[in-house]
């Protein structure tokens, strides 16, 4: 596999580094996938294939158990899940790549990121099982990485079968991250991270 050109220069959008100060670390596609947090049956991300400063990529193929209850014998992809691919791809896995210009990837890993928003959120087809699509987000007009937030335009895609290249679901999507030991509104307190080792 080719490696990637991965760019170390934030644009616009996106929180800048202290001027003079190198980037902590460029990580790579297998060192997002092993800070993503999701785990199955609620990781919709098989692999990132590409990731810099102004996209990310990541591809999945979904499977029956994706859609189990949905339908009974006419299996679809939940709208739901979709969004939440959407938001893994768009929001968590490119964050942690965002972050980690900045921060030790240790530190990365003591955080967590919440989904906290979606807005002009469209299906364009149904998606079934044995699918392959590729989820794509952008800055855009109006997304950006700041600090530990980060909004995005993203669109997801068939990648391959007789619907190639067409669109599946697009929307504008909103994440922030926080400390692990500061846990979501209502839940009970988790445990303390371990430790992250690259892949």
């Amino acid at each position: 596999m080719e490696e990637w050109p991965y760019k170390t220069t934030l644009n616009p959008h996106t929180a800048r580094l202290p001027a003079g100060e190198a980037c902590i670390m460029t990580l790579s596609p297998a060192d997002i996938l092993a800070l993503v947090p999701q785990a199955r049956p609620m990781r919709f991300i098989d692999e990132i294939v590409e990731v810099d400063a102004d996209h990310i990529v990541g591809v999945y193929t979904w499977k029956e158990e994706d859609c189990a209850g949905h339908f009974p014998g006419n299996p679809v992809v939940p709208g739901v899940k979709l969004i939440e691919m959407a938001a893994q791809v768009g929001n968590v896995a490119w964050a942690i790549w965002l972050m980690a210009l900045e921060r030790d990837p240790e530190a990365v890993h003591g955080m967590v990121g919440f989904f906290t928003g979606i807005e002009q959120g469209t299906f364009k087809k149904v998606v079934r099982p044995g699918d392959k699509v590729r989820a794509r987000a952008e800055f855009g007009d109006e997304g950006y990485f700041r600090s530990n937030k980060l909004a995005a335009f993203v669109e997801i895609r068939f990648d391959g079968g007789p619907q190639d290249g067409e669109l599946a679901f697009e929307g504008f999507t909103s994440g922030m991250w926080a400390p692990r030991e500061a846990e979501a509104p209502g839940e009970a307190p988790g445990s303390k991270p371990g430790t992250w080792t690259p892949k």
